[in-house]
């Protein structure tokens, strides 16, 4: 049995590979890696460090586009509902029935019997079960970096991903993990934890994150706010829609990164938005077909 972790270069991943280390081996422990191009460069440094330490294989996977090119592209930007990036740079390259990495290796055809309202087993008149066919991952089992703080989102993703068995023993063990996890083995955490980000993800960009992460950003990061203000910028020009959103009296408006700025960051007017930090979890396998 193989344990495949979708390795993030996060601190919930490296948490989750750790344990299965433990417990099953390294010779057994595959690490997926998803390169958005666009990942902040002390990623690959603990990247780096963390693949040295547990000495499993890493397999890294890259789309060859950035989000903002993607977007660009598809002359559409992603937003919290359609998360474009995140299924075509991540979930698509690991976990597409038909093209996925997983899938690709470890991916068999297997009928499943159909079950009724009633909880019984469907027959056809004949007496034959009634069948269904699912590509199903065998040989494997797939883990994910959610510790128990987030054990709702583990079970959707095993309700969507069946029969294939997706795991976190972060979840099964009931732990939560602490952003400096990985420096009790001499590893220096992410510096995106260090300036308060909460992800480790597209150098700090999420266009699934809440207005507090990108306040995070114009304080911590400015120049490299700029930088994704200018590409929404020229996304913007030709048909694409803005992605940041604030209650404003009531309603609901949506901002663009500079109205963001001009208007709230500069003049000090978002301190309401540091609580609304948002997540990304855009690792996730979700089985898109």
């Amino acid at each position: 049995m193989k344990h495949i972790i979708s390795f993030s270069g996060g601190m919930g991943s490296f948490a989750e590979a750790k344990a299965c280390v433990d417990k099953y081996g390294k010779e057994n422990v595959i690490l997926l890696f998803c390169d958005t191009l666009m990942e902040d460069e002390d990623l690959y440094r603990f990247l780096e460090e963390t693949v040295k330490f547990l000495d499993c294989e890493l397999v890294t996977l890259c789309h060859g586009q950035t989000p903002w090119e993607l977007f660009k592209e598809q002359k559409f930007i992603a937003n919290h509902r359609i998360d474009l990036c995140s299924r075509t740079l991540k979930r698509d390259l690991m976990s597409h029935l038909k093209t996925g990495w997983l899938f690709k290796n470890y991916g068999k055809e297997v009928k499943i019997p159909v079950t009724r309202s009633d909880g019984k087993i469907a027959y056809y008149d004949s007496g034959e079960p009634v069948t269904e066919t699912f590509t199903k991952l065998e040989g494997i089992e797939v883990h994910v970096g959610i510790d128990f703080s987030e054990h709702h989102r583990l079970t959707r993703l095993q309700a969507h991903m069946k029969p294939s068995i997706y795991r976190s023993t972060l979840v099964e063990d009931g732990r939560i993990i602490a952003k400096d996890f990985s420096e009790q083995f001499g590893i220096r955490k992410p510096r995106l934890y260090e300036l308060g980000f909460g992800h480790n993800n597209c150098g700090g960009f999420c266009v699934k994150a809440g207005l507090g992460h990108f306040k995070t950003l114009h304080e911590k990061l400015p120049e490299r706010y700029k930088f994704h203000e200018e590409k929404e910028q020229e996304v913007i020009a030709i048909g694409g829609l803005p992605f940041l959103k604030k209650t404003i009296n009531g309603k609901l408006r949506y901002l663009t990164m500079k109205e963001y700025r001009e208007e709230f960051l500069e003049l000090n007017k978002a301190e309401e938005d540091k609580y609304d930090i948002g997540g990304c979890a855009c690792a996730l396998p979700l089985g898109d077909d």
